[in-house]
């Protein structure tokens, strides 16, 4: 294989499902009970009752093995309770308390679906995470455009901006409810902020790149500084800005989990919480794969709009 050497559609969605398999494959091949249980412990010999002589106990326990009930079963017989321990136990290579077998997830799934409202509250998560997104590209989007387009006020406001990329969201959790409380409002602008310290830098160096020919060869044809915007600049920098949109809707996935364990009643976090606070790691690794299900379908989404809106860039 060459290196960077380009394949088709359809090999990349072979490869694809060919890596899918292979990992399913694994899941299944370490959730399998193949090994042999250690055996367990025997049980002490019990002690004879405080006050009964040894001739009295070994008497009591001759008479009781000469005569036999009726239709008991032979001395040497083993009853079904021996049998059935007799027969060996198998364990996994990895205990289900740590990674359920594929099929424990599905049940889960299923009953996620029947009894903890899952759909309700997958749209929930959705709903909050695209509003966050929509207030942060409304913030980031404009804003980013006059900052890559006039150095001044990139100069004037990136010492402000630029460091809020590295702030630990996690850690000002406790602010933001003191803010906004602790209801739906908190959990918006906490996906909101999340997103827009992201957001923002990306914007204004996609404008910024843009190659300082064009705009020379539009001051040369004699456009204004809104024309040059309008035309130029936007057209330059929008299928970057696209692309920064497509990954900072994926993050925010990451962050909503973070914002639901505060006074939800309805959500994936939420949920994600119930399964860890009873012990239930099926759900839990349901759970997980239902976020990761939202967010590449939310994902493919942008590649398609990218694919429609920017198809010269594939030719």
């Amino acid at each position: 294989m060459r290196i960077r050497q380009e394949l088709t559609a359809n090999e990349r969605r072979a490869r694809g499902l060919a890596a899918s398999a292979l990992a399913l494959a694994l899941w299944v091949a370490i959730t399998l009970p193949v090994f042999p249980a250690p055996p367990a412990p025997a049980a002490p010999p019990q002690a004879a009752p405080v006050g009964t002589s040894p001739g009295a106990s070994q008497a009591a326990g001759a008479a009781a093995s000469s005569v036999d009930a009726p239709g008991a079963a032979p001395a040497g017989a083993p009853g079904p309770a021996a049998a059935a321990a007799s027969s060996p136990r198998r364990l996994p290579l990895i205990p289900a308390q740590i990674l359920p077998s594929p099929l424990a997830v599905l049940k889960a799934v299923a009953y996620l679906h029947t009894e903890e409202a899952l759909v309700r509250s997958a749209a929930v998560s959705f709903f909050r995470v695209t509003v966050g997104f929509l207030l942060a590209a409304l913030v980031a989007i404009p804003l980013g455009i006059f900052m890559g387009a006039y150095p001044p006020l990139r100069a004037a406001l990136e010492p402000l901006s630029s460091p809020l990329r590295y702030l630990p969201i996690s850690a000002v959790t406790g602010l933001f409810m003191l803010l906004f409380g602790i209801g739906e409002t908190m959990k918006i602008m906490f996906l909101f902020v999340g997103s827009v310290v992201y957001l923002l830098p990306i914007v204004v160096e996609s404008v910024a790149g843009v190659d300082q020919v064009y705009l020379d060869t539009a001051y040369t044809l004699g456009a204004k500084s809104r024309h040059i915007i309008r035309r130029v600049l936007v057209p330059g920098a929008w299928p970057g800005i696209i692309e920064a949109c497509r990954v900072i809707y994926g993050i925010g996935w990451t962050y909503v989990i973070l914002a639901e364990l505060i006074n939800a009643k309805y959500g994936l976090g939420y949920l994600i919480t119930i399964a860890y606070r009873r012990g239930h790691i099926d759900w839990a690794y349901a759970l997980v794969f239902i976020v990761l299900l939202l967010g590449v379908g939310t994902n493919e989404v942008f590649r398609q709009l990218q694919r429609r809106l920017f198809a010269w860039r594939e030719a």
